[in-house]
């Protein structure tokens, strides 16, 4: 059974991925927006496999969890100071916050 973890680190991958396709012209008009969220997207796959792979996370799974998590506060402050508010901003940082707790956790 997939831990939680790789559970909200798969919901978070396909959030990004839904996210880039719906909007395929941040290609061409926002380079750096779209390339930071394929990275941030490389990261929650990364964590979606080692979080399935390994039953006791080791240091460097704990480390992408701790970096997406990081990331995802500082989005939602960025978002929140500029009124930007949706669902989606508040789903990744209650989404890293799960897969981080569930990573500490099992550790």
């Amino acid at each position: 059974m997939p831990t939680l973890a790789t559970r909200a680190a798969v919901a978070g991958t396909l959030d990004i991925a839904v996210f880039l396709a719906q909007k395929p012209q941040l290609f061409t008009e926002a380079r750096g927006r779209a390339i930071g969220s394929a990275a941030f997207g490389a990261l929650w796959l990364t964590l979606a496999v080692r979080s399935a792979m390994e039953e006791t996370p080791t240091t460097p799974t704990v480390a992408i969890a701790g970096a997406i998590a990081a990331g995802n506060a500082v989005m939602l402050t960025v978002h929140l100071r500029h009124r930007i508010v949706s669902p989606r901003v508040f789903a990744g940082a209650a989404l890293s916050a799960v897969a981080l707790a569930d990573v500490l956790r099992r550790r």
